[in-house]
């Protein structure tokens, strides 16, 4: 039996799918989904990345997260009109039951200006970002605009990251 092709719909906008047993193509976080975030201009270093993170104590809010468009779910905080916040940080657990089932996985997110996304610690997608080390003060190569600013991005991740039980995608 052929194993099935998911996909993972962030652009922060997502909500857990357990996947008990799959059987077809499966979207295992839905646009819309309630995310944890961190808006509060604080460097967390890196620690936030990793599975284990506690974030409890994070704001939680719908997708599509942000400020400033008019077409977002939750407004975060952005600090003044004359000191903007640049960096943000957003987590979404998902849950797979049978990793070994997973054949293929992409990503589609939305991102303006730039983003870093990580499954379960791993980096899988930099988009509009410089190469090298990303710090907390990094910022995007390229200002996105206009239309690009709600354009969905597509990127193929590989099955092998995921995890039996809760998995993390940390941007």
């Amino acid at each position: 039996m052929p194993r099935p092709v998911l996909t993972i719909i962030a652009a922060l906008t997502l909500a857990a799918l357990t996947v008990p047993a799959i059987t077809a193509d499966q979207i295992l976080i839905p646009a819309g989904s309630a995310w944890r975030y961190n808006d509060t201009g604080t460097d967390l270093g890196t620690a936030w990345r990793a599975t284990a993170f506690n974030d409890t104590a994070w704001a939680s809010g719908n997708a599509q997260l942000g400020y400033g468009d008019g077409d977002e779910s939750t407004l975060i905080a952005y600090g003044s009109s004359t000191n903007r916040r640049i960096t943000y940080y957003f987590r979404k657990p998902f849950v797979v039951a049978t990793p070994g089932a997973v054949a293929a996985l992409s990503l589609r997110y939305l991102r303006d200006d730039g983003a870093v996304i990580y499954l379960n610690g791993t980096e899988i997608v930099r988009s509009n970002m410089p190469t090298g080390t990303i710090a907390y003060g990094t910022t995007a190569t390229t200002a996105i605009g206009n239309a690009d600013e709600s354009a969905w991005q597509l990127a193929p991740i590989d099955p092998s990251l995921l995890i039996a039980g809760t998995n993390v995608l940390a941007v």
